[in-house]
């Protein structure tokens, strides 16, 4: 009988640690898992900023060749009107309509 509870006894121990080793086993893939996800994800992060700021960049590239373009345009419509304004006022003093 008294041999028979020890072997129950051990039994159960052999068992608990068992158990205790699976679970361990199970908990440190559950963390791998997590630190594998984790890094995706930083990953993942990483590459999407960097593909932000080079659109950031092309932007701002766009921008500067827009405003460069808007002013050479009011350059040019601005030198178009002194000349229009030169040729009617050499018109006018031709045909003596200067005030």
């Amino acid at each position: 009988m008294e041999e028979e509870r020890r072997e129950h006894v051990a039994k159960m121990k052999k068992m608990e640690m068992e158990m205790e080793q699976v679970f361990e086993m199970k908990v440190k893939e559950k963390v791998q898992k997590l630190k594998d996800s984790e890094a995706e994800l930083q990953r993942r992060h990483e590459q999407m900023k960097k593909n932000l700021e080079a659109q950031h960049k092309e932007l701002e590239e766009k921008r500067r060749q827009f405003e460069d373009e808007k002013s050479n345009w009011e350059t040019q419509q601005r030198i178009l009107e002194q000349q229009n304004s030169s040729r009617t006022l050499e018109k006018n003093k031709k045909k003596g309509k200067i005030f």
